[in-house]
């Protein structure tokens, strides 16, 4: 395995134990509510960066009337409970690490079909893909804190 493959699956495994650490014990009472009119709540960020997951994992959304396509919060939806938007999580991360474990560092420069904000190669597209979980789980620990949790 190439040492960026390497890298990149670090960051996919570190980001799926961050996951796992900040929707830990989040009720579902307060998984809707909202910082502020501004905010998602942490049931869509949840349902949001799992979406992402199925997608990559090849996987069938089970919620795409909610996040399918980067649908954004939907006011007068009723969102699963934090359960249910986790419950896959951990068997996509086996799935898809084991997919880029055998993935090789030749790959990395094919150029993808639609380019991402950080270019339109697959390195480019897994990069942006890390940054966008971080980024999403960054705000559920946000909301975490607020919530008076650890």
């Amino acid at each position: 395995m190439s040492n960026s493959i390497k890298h990149f699956i670090n960051q996919f495994d570190l980001q799926t134990r961050l996951f796992n650490n900040v929707t830990e014990g989040i009720s579902d009472n307060d998984s809707i509510k909202r910082l502020n009119a501004n905010t998602n709540h942490v049931a869509w960020l949840t349902g949001h960066v799992a979406s992402t997951r199925y997608m990559l994992a090849g996987a069938t959304e089970p919620f795409p009337e909610l996040f399918q396509n980067g649908k954004g919060l939907q006011n007068d939806a009723k969102y699963p409970p934090i359960k249910e938007l986790t419950k896959d999580w951990n068997a996509l991360a086996e799935k898809i690490s084991n997919t880029l474990q055998k993935l090789p560092e030749e790959a990395l420069s094919t150029q993808m079909p639609q380019a991402v904000p950080t270019g339109n190669t697959l390195a480019d597209f897994i990069a942006f893909i890390n940054h966008h979980e971080a980024y999403t789980i960054g705000q559920i620990g946000i909301a975490r804190r607020f919530f008076g949790k650890q």
